[in-house]
């Protein structure tokens, strides 16, 4: 493309910006008396904020924390499984495990003396405005860290079945909503798994990585941190999220929702969870240090060829592109443990019509690339922030529903700890996570790296994918054939 190309479509992009903004500026002067009543219901918000603050001291959730908020039959859990060595008597681990949840995560302090993770002794009540969270004054760890008493799995497809059975089960309400289920197995090394159910309106998936991986264990391992943005990098996609804001919202609403086999369908609310076994996360860097693009690029690029075939395996010759809803973190740096929610979501296009795995790579890239350069995670949060601030729970509902609907699917990707970590002397051996999926989303995928390796979770509402192995089975064939084709093609 020639530059002056660039500069013309650079100018009527700006100009499309600019023209938003005036249609803005005149919608809310002929809407003001109706924004009088939004900005009264916030000051009542903040009212009843201070006055049960100090008659209670409930604190109030943050906008971000309400947006998971569980609704209906969508209980919006994260789920994760973790496997450890199992040595002595299952009670025995179950004691020792039940002991090192409570200090590490209940009971741990901070230098001040204060709970490191106040909420996890809290469950969430309404108020007139908002949820507020209360402490459990009953709290008792053992109605949180249980045994399963059912059979014990004879396979991984028994435990993943166990894992299905219990992640569609509600928490009970009156206590704070997590729960770990301690489960012996019997196939393989005979590992002692544990199941952690959280609501997302608590805690989001990097506060957790955070916990694991600086709390949890019995001996804190350095980790390499992951690079963020300059301050004036920074500063430049929040610019460019200041211009393009209300141009990328008007877009991104008006867009036409994906029509699919994996999205279109009522759900059912049930769901079904798979999981891989480990690949290589060296093999992963080595394609991407060979194709000039990063290892988020290349484990994209195999989710994506992964649908790809999944479609193709269902009769589905030329699939079109997909919409992908992918969680983005925006906190400030910080060494803090968090434990809240704080990250948006920014909308992709996967390259799902894209046929041959080095094109479908670059087309990837080229995609994220691009998305990063917008600013869209900032003018998402900003979004979502304001509409759960200044809207009834009705109306910011179903705003979010219209910004999420048009997604096919959750892709989360994160990076975990890159050392072995140990919980009681036990050796953590792998970690999956499931992201929940909000609203008409039906299909959840993961990507988590744990001490050099990587593993791929799958989950689904069985209405719109019954059968998420057949994702999970072609991630792994997508990165073997890749890596044949990128690293062996010149020997």
């Amino acid at each position: 493309m020639s530059s002056l190309s660039v500069a013309l479509s650079s100018a009527w992009l700006i100009a499309q910006c600019l023209l938003t903004y005036e249609a803005l500026i005149v919608s809310l002067v002929l809407l003001a008396p109706l924004l009088q009543v939004f900005v009264w219901f916030y000051v009542f918000k903040i009212l009843e904020r201070v006055i049960i603050k100090k008659l209670l001291g409930d604190q109030h959730l943050n906008p971000l924390d309400s947006v998971w908020l569980p609704q209906g039959n969508n209980l919006l859990y994260i789920t994760s499984v973790l496997s450890f060595e199992s040595e002595g008597s299952f009670d025995e681990l179950v004691n020792q495990f039940r002991q090192a949840i409570l200090e590490r995560m209940v009971e741990a302090r901070k230098a001040n003396g204060k709970l490191l993770y106040p909420r996890f002794r809290c469950y969430i009540r309404p108020g007139l405005f908002q949820y507020f969270f209360r402490e459990d004054r009953s709290f008792d760890i053992e109605n949180h860290v249980l045994k399963w008493e059912g059979e014990v799995p004879q396979s991984k497809d028994e435990l993943a079945g166990i894992v299905s059975k219990l992640s569609n089960e509600p928490l009970p309400d009156g206590r704070s909503l997590w729960r770990f289920v301690c489960i012996p197995t019997n196939f393989g090394n005979n590992d002692f798994i544990l199941l952690f159910r959280i609501s997302h309106a608590l805690a989001d998936g990097i506060s957790f990585m955070k916990f694991l991986t600086y709390q949890f264990p019995d001996k804190v391992v350095p980790q390499k941190e992951t690079r963020t943005s300059s301050s004036t990098g920074k500063a430049l996609l929040v610019a460019k999220a200041v211009l393009m804001g209300p141009f990328s919202i008007m877009k991104r609403c008006l867009a036409k929702a994906d029509q699919s086999l994996l999205h279109g369908p009522d759900l059912s609310g049930v769901k079904k969870f798979i999981w891989t076994e480990a690949f290589d996360l060296q093999l992963v860097k080595d394609i991407k240090s060979a194709t000039f693009t990063t290892v988020n690029d290349v484990l994209m690029s195999c989710v994506t060829m992964a649908l790809r075939r999944y479609f193709q395996r269902k009769g589905v010759k030329n699939p079109v592109d997909l919409t992908a809803s992918i969680p983005v973190d925006v906190r400030a740096p910080s060494k803090d443990l968090p434990c809240d929610n704080q990250f948006t979501f920014i909308f992709p296009k996967m390259a799902t019509a894209t046929e041959g795995l080095v094109e479908q790579l670059n087309e990837t890239q080229a995609r994220m690339n691009e998305m990063k350069a917008t600013g869209e995670s900032f003018v998402t949060a900003s979004l979502l922030s304001s509409t759960q601030e200044l809207c009834p729970q009705f109306l910011s509902s179903k705003f979010n529903v219209l910004l999420a609907d048009k997604a096919s699917c959750v892709f989360s990707n994160v990076p975990g700890p890159q050392h072995i970590l140990r919980v009681r002397g036990r050796r953590m051996k792998y970690l999956v996570f499931f992201p929940p999926h909000k609203d008409h989303l039906g299909v959840g995928l993961s990507v988590f790296s744990y001490a050099g390796q990587v593993f791929f979770g799958v989950q689904g509402d069985v209405s719109v994918l019954p059968d998420p192995e057949i994702i999970a089975e072609e991630f792994g064939n997508a990165l073997n054939e890749m890596a044949q084709c990128v690293l062996h093609s010149n020997e």
